[in-house]
């Protein structure tokens, strides 16, 4: 459903999940890549001396027993980061990124040119490895203007990048955006906004309501054109985020022969697996849930839509 009234916050078609271990591979991979790629969390991986060769084992063995109770707060934050950028290059997300694009276009009043026939999203900000080389992901940024900072800043500052490509000449569209895990409320402020770079045109937030809404909402603070995508924390997107999050606290203060209450048998799947590869390179295990996560199924572009990169890190 569209409106054609910016002020009106406009609902996203309901999603189905069609691939359970999928979905569930997704939530698990994205809190092991936060804490294997994001830079600022206190108790880290990344500090060890054996980076990036660690294991769940020595992780917990290393750290205070409540470690975990200490950066549970901003995994809630950073780590939908990470868990958007995996998800929308899914096709369990890709229209919603879609209408994401047609709103920027009407926004802009500007046509992405048919050539650029998929799209993928990247974690972007200096806090997190993941955003490494990211400019040779793209030949130019939108919105088509000149950039009063630069696009190290740009780079530097802002969560996402959504990369529009052409895949027969490489040429491709570098979009910027932002991410509030915690507090999407910020999203609709001229404070916020105010502190942010005009080329980060989109946000992604996660606010109050008890709804289990996703919905778009437009703004223009200070006369810049933006696109807000918000989830309410009574969506199955965020609570079970927030499901895998707990296990996580009660597999690092309990260890792996913990028994945990699993919401479906999916779920009780990728737990027990974890709990075997407890001493296993991390790598294994992102190599192990990517097996699961969705990439067979691409949305084409002959049919109208976009085709998705899969890979968090293609």
């Amino acid at each position: 459903m569209r409106s054609g009234k910016k002020s009106i916050q406009t609902p996203i078609s309901p999603i189905v999940i069609a691939d359970n271990k999928s979905y569930w591979a997704t939530h698990f991979y994205s809190i092991l890549k936060c804490m294997d790629s994001h830079k600022n969390l206190q108790h880290s991986p990344r500090r060890f001396q054996e980076f990036p060769f660690w294991s769940l084992s020595l992780l917990r063995g290393n750290l205070p027993p409540n470690f975990f109770d200490q950066i549970e707060v901003y995994i809630r934050n950073w780590g939908v980061q990470y868990f958007f950028a995996s998800l929308f290059n899914q096709k369990i997300g890709s229209h919603i990124i879609i209408e994401l694009i047609e709103r920027l276009e009407e926004l802009y009043g500007v046509c992405f040119n048919k050539s650029l026939d998929q799209f993928s999203f990247y974690v972007s900000g200096n806090d997190s490895s993941l955003s490494y080389k990211l400019s040779n992901r793209f030949t130019e940024v939108f919105p088509f203007k000149n950039m009063k900072g630069s696009l190290s800043e740009l780079i530097g500052y802002s969560d996402l990048c959504l990369v529009l490509d052409n895949t027969l000449t490489g040429s491709s569209v570098g979009i910027f955006g932002e991410v509030e895990g915690t507090y999407g409320n910020k999203l609709r402020t001229e404070n916020y906004w105010g502190k942010k770079q005009e080329f980060c045109v989109f946000g992604v937030g996660v606010v109050e309501g008890d709804q289990k809404l996703i919905y778009f909402e437009e703004s223009h603070h200070k006369g810049i054109p933006r696109v807000n995508l918000m989830f309410e924390k009574s969506h199955f997107f965020i609570s079970d985020f927030l499901e895998v999050l707990n296990c996580f606290k009660f597999l690092f203060l309990y260890g792996p022969t913990i028994k945990y209450r699993c919401p479906d048998d999916e779920f009780g799947f990728f737990l027990t697996e974890i709990k075997k590869m407890w001493s296993t390179p991390i790598e294994q295990v992102f190599v192990f849930l990517e097996r699961f996560i969705d990439g067979d199924d691409l949305v084409g572009y002959n049919d109208g839509s976009i085709s998705i990169i899969t890979d968090l890190q293609s």
